[in-house]
Formats: structure tokens, C-alpha cells, sequence
């Protein structure tokens, strides 16, 4: 008995230690740890490390370590505190709790962690706890994955964006129809309630998944649930001409919630206002062509901590297509004071799409814009998207919310400013246009089928890395200018002295390290230059999987134009 005994705890022995090996990340091994910000070199690490981050916060980032990181964090002398151990069958909500009632409300019902300012984290053993929690306090369930950080994000004052009103964005935004956005928040408001858990949200998701298709567009549900209910994201696109799988996202939650939310929450700037400008967008542009797709999509049970959003992410991403941005609306409606601004929020890697809807929104609005880079506010559904490393921001009348109709069964169309809210979506309409390039009448198409090859020439004297650009023939097209830029979203500068003849290109002396990216327009015998190609990153140290054959073939008689 004792030798059976004996071979049992070696067997078992074995086999922890083959799980060690094997899975150094088993779900007990994991810990919730809190690190402060402002450490030298910490992001740098955190990406080195590949360190898994699920929340990032406005003085610290909230990291799932294995008990080797942990170890690794502490020996690279960065201070941070373990708040606990990571369990699977928990659920990890992150709540803010503003006024003193709301929480004592969570210190008597939780056991909230305190993480900075109003923010706490709650752990709960069912997610329908949080439907316990007052309407007042802001909560989001945090993603089951994290995401590794980047060491260096472009902030807003880092650059400029110079855009001069034309006539194809200028005429989209005017059709705008402030009586058309009346009439869809009214529809909505109609309902009663859309609390994410009753019937009558459902019975607003087939409003809207009809609407759609009395657009003449694609429509379908994407169905989950939650808490043993029903919940439906309705999902809608106009599919780009040129390069269809890079996307476009603008999105908004048609859930609503009160102190009354079984029964009546009519939530006509929560968030009907925003639910409204993704129909009115659908509507102004099923007509015009894109070179990108645009994607629109209306989340249920955001109200419950963005379940809709994080659902759709962790369910609907495509590995094939590339998202852009995504523009997500949420209470756009209501003035507080006159003339109000309009808040565009977006985290450090969403700074160059805040300073670029922010330059629109001044442009065509006429608005003006407040711009906020804040990781911390991540209670609606763009946040989703920032848990993927995806660009987002999120536009609002205001980041405080001083709406005092917000969460009430007071929160109607009459107490919303339909001068404002009509500017506020000509604002992200232009966003959405110009992110997804509207095909200008008249002005040459888009290079499409842009791709590349890289190589590599060694002699005795050099070693050079060389890149061929290639494209497809733009009918009309006089020639055709290349861009380059060592960011995807900015700084893109022409590196060809005379308009391109030929539909293919070669640059060459690329460092042997970096990352550039590409874009190429046509031009016509006017001087009219076209949209950008899509935006091709390429690794000069990284051979291509398409054939080289004959590419360095005559390498040095080939014109760089």
C-alpha cells in the first residue's frame, strides 16, 4: 500500500512538474498586479516582456502576471502591488463610483479594490451581480484577453492635421437632416425601454435590423447571451470598391437603463442620439462609393458593462481584413451650455485619430472639438476595441456627463438640442467619409491591388535592402506618385521627384531594421491626385512569400521613377 502510495505521489509529482515546464501560465499561477506609471522604461519592458495587460488606467496598468513576470518585474526594480490571484471562473469588473452613496452602496454589497481615483475593481462569482449596482455608477467587464502595450504612441500635439473644406465632404454632410434624426430617436424612445434583458430591446433590435434592410444594405444579428437572456448586436456594411477588407467601424449601443429600466428607460440621448447618427450615416452614404467598407453596428447590454462590444470583438474580428478606426457615438444630443463643444477621447495609439477627427469637426460641424487622450475612460463600447490594440475614440457631448436627465426615466427628446446634435453628426459623418475615402466624381480612381516585394543585392562593397511597389493600371491616369512614412497613420511624404510612368516602383537603401509603409495615388493630366492606395507596411529585413524571380534582374539600370 505504502509503495502504491509512494508511486501516486511520484506520478503526481511528475506530472506537476511536466505542467510547469510545459504551461508555465496555468490559471493558478496567475495574479492580478496594479503598476504605477511614470517608471522609467516600464512601458518598453512591458512590450519587451510581451506582458499581458488588461486594463490600462490613467496612473497605472492593470497586468495578468505569471509567477516568472512577477519575478522579472520585481528584479527590474519597477514597484507594483499584487491585488490577487487570477481565477477563470471569476468574473473581473472595473467600476466608477462617483458620489459618496454610490460607494458606500459597493462597500456594503462588494468588496471593491480600490485602483485610482473613482475607480475600483470588483470580482464576482456571477456577472449578474453587476445588475445589482446602482444605474449611477459606470462599470465595464474587463476582457477575458489582455494585450501587450505599445512602448511609443503618437499623441495629438505630436502633429497637426490641415484639412481645407471640399465639395464631395461638404455636400455629404449638408443632407444631414435634423427632422430625420428626431424621427429615429423617437422611434427609439417608443419602446419604452430597451434595458438590454427584456423584450422590448429585442423587439428594437428587428427595428433596426429592418431599417437596414430597407436601406438596401446587408444586415444580420449577432446573437449572445448574458446572464441567461437574449442579446442581439445588429450588424450592417456598405462594402468598399477598392480594397474591401480594410474597414471603417462607426458604432453605438441602442440599449438603454433607468431607475426604472424593466419598464421605462427611454434613453433618447442614452443613446438613442448616437443609435439615430449610425442610421442617418447608413442612410447619406448607401449612395456614395468607398474604397474602404464601412461597418456599422449597434451593441446591446453596453448598459451591463459593454457585454456587446467585448462579445463582438472576442466573436466577429476577421484576421483577413485590417479595422482602421472605429468612431463610437455615445450621448451626442444634449447641451449643457451654449455654444457646446463636442469631446473626441481616444487612448495613446488613438491620439493621431483624435487630432484627425478633431480637425474635421472643426472643419465640417462646424463644432469645437475637445481633444482627450484619457486610457481611463473606458466605459462604452470603443474601449472594446482599445483591449485590441485597434484605434477608437469615442465622441460625447461631454466626458463629465453633466446631463442630469442621464440614466433617468426623464432622458426624452425634448430635452435634446437638435442644432447641436445635427453638427455633432455632420462631425463624425465627415470622420467616417474621409477614413473610409469617398470615390470623388470625376477625379482618377484609387490604385488598386497595391502590393510589393522585397529583396536583397550583396557584393563585395554594399549590401542593399530594395522593396518593388505594384499596382494595377488606373484608366486615365498620367502617372502616379509613391508615399512613405515610418508611421501607418501620419507623415507620409512623397519619395518619387516626378510622377511615376510605369505601375510598378523600387526603393532602395532601406535600413535593414525598419518598418516602412506605403501609399500610392494616381494623377490625372489636371494635376488631380486621388485617394490612397491602401497603407502597406513592409520590413526591410523580412523577405515577402511572393515569387523574386528576375526582380534584381538588371537591379542597378532601373530608374528609381
Amino acid at each position: 500500500m505504502k509503495e502504491k502510495r509512494g508511486q501516486l505521489i511520484f506520478l503526481a509529482s511528475l506530472l506537476f512538474f511536466s505542467l510547469s515546464t510545459f504551461s508555465p501560465r496555468l490559471p493558478w499561477t496567475l495574479r492580478l498586479v496594479q503598476v504605477p506609471k511614470q517608471q522609467p522604461w516600464l512601458e518598453y519592458f512591458l512590450q519587451q516582456e510581451s506582458i499581458e495587460c488588461l486594463q490600462e488606467l490613467e496612473q497605472s496598468y492593470l497586468l495578468r502576471l505569471g509567477r516568472d513576470e512577477i519575478i522579472k518585474l520585481r528584479n527590474k526594480g519597477f514597484v507594483f502591488r499584487t491585488i490577487a490571484f487570477y481565477r477563470y471562473d471569476r468574473f473581473y469588473a472595473l467600476v466608477r463610483a462617483i458620489g459618496p452613496e454610490d460607494l458606500d452602496f459597493l462597500q456594503r454589497s462588494f468588496q471593491p479594490v480600490f485602483l485610482e481615483g473613482d475607480d475600483y475593481l470588483l470580482i464576482l462569482r456571477e456577472v449578474s451581480e453587476l445588475e445589482e449596482i446602482p444605474v449611477s455608477v459606470k462599470r465595464r467587464l474587463l476582457p477575458q484577453r489582455g494585450r501587450t502595450l505599445a512602448a511609443h504612441a503618437c499623441l495629438p500635439q505630436e502633429y497637426t492635421w490641415l484639412f481645407f473644406k471640399e465639395d464631395a465632404y461638404e455636400q455629404l454632410v449638408s443632407e444631414v437632416s435634423a427632422e430625420s434624426l428626431r424621427n429615429k430617436v423617437t422611434d427609439l424612445q417608443n419602446f419604452n425601454t430597451r434595458y438590454a434583458l427584456t423584450d422590448n430591446c429585442l423587439q428594437a433590435a428587428q427595428y433596426l435590423y429592418n431599417y437596414f434592410l430597407s436601406l438596401g444594405l446587408p444586415v444580420n444579428f449577432h446573437d449572445f447571451t448574458y446572464s441567461g437572456y437574449l442579446c442581439r448586436n445588429v450588424i450592417s456594411e456598405i462594402r468598399g470598391q477598392t480594397y474591401p477588407e480594410q474597414v471603417v467601424i462607426i458604432c453605438a449601443h441602442y440599449d438603454s437603463t433607468s431607475n426604472q429600466r424593466w419598464t421605462l428607460a427611454p434613453g433618447a440621448d442614452d443613446n438613442g442620439s448616437g443609435t439615430a447618427a449610425v442610421m442617418e450615416a447608413a442612410r447619406l452614404l448607401i449612395s456614395r462609393p468607398l474604397d474602404f467598407t464601412v461597418r456599422f453596428i449597434l451593441f446591446s447590454a453596453e448598459e451591463q458593462g459593454l457585454v456587446g462590444s467585448l462579445r463582438y470583438v472576442q466573436e466577429k474580428l476577421n484576421p483577413a481584413e485590417n479595422i482602421i478606426a472605429v468612431i463610437n457615438l455615445d450621448m451626442i444630443a444634449y447641451a449643457d451650455l451654449l455654444p457646446e463643444d463636442l469631446d473626441i477621447i481616444g487612448d495613446r495609439s488613438s491620439g493621431w485619430l483624435v487630432e484627425k477627427i478633431s480637425a474635421l469637426t472643426s472643419v465640417y460641424g462646424p463644432l469645437p472639438p475637445k481633444k482627450i487622450i484619457d486610457p481611463s475612460f473606458v466605459y462604452s463600447d470603443h474601449a472594446s476595441f482599445w483591449d485590441r490594440g485597434i484605434p477608437a475614440v469615442c465622441l460625447i457631448e461631454d466626458a463629465s456627463v453633466p446631463n442630469p436627465y442621464y440614466h433617468k426615466t426623464t432622458d426624452t427628446v425634448d430635452t435634446l438640442d437638435f442644432e447641436f446634435y445635427r453638427q455633432a453628426v455632420r462631425s463624425s459623418l465627415s470622420g467616417l467619409a474621409v477614413l473610409a475615402q469617398l470615390i470623388k466624381p470625376g477625379w482618377p480612381g484609387t490604385p488598386a491591388e497595391f502590393n510589393f516585394r522585397t529583396g536583397t543585392y550583396a557584393s563585395i562593397f554594399n549590401h542593399l535592402k530594395a522593396v518593388e511597389l505594384f499596382w494595377r493600371e488606373v484608366p486615365g491616369a498620367a502617372g502616379y506618385n509613391v508615399y512613405r512614412s515610418s508611421s501607418a497613420y501620419l507623415g507620409f511624404e512623397k519619395i518619387n521627384q516626378s510622377p511615376v510612368a510605369a505601375t510598378r516602383f523600387i526603393d532602395v537603401l532601406l535600413g535593414s531594421e525598419a518598418v516602412f509603409y506605403y501609399a500610392v495615388t494616381a494623377v490625372d493630366s489636371l494635376g488631380r491626385e486621388s485617394n490612397f492606395s491602401r497603407v502597406i507596411p513592409v520590413n526591410a529585413g523580412t523577405r515577402s512569400s511572393a515569387a523574386l524571380s528576375g526582380f534584381l534582374s538588371g537591379f542597378f539600370n532601373l530608374s528609381r521613377n
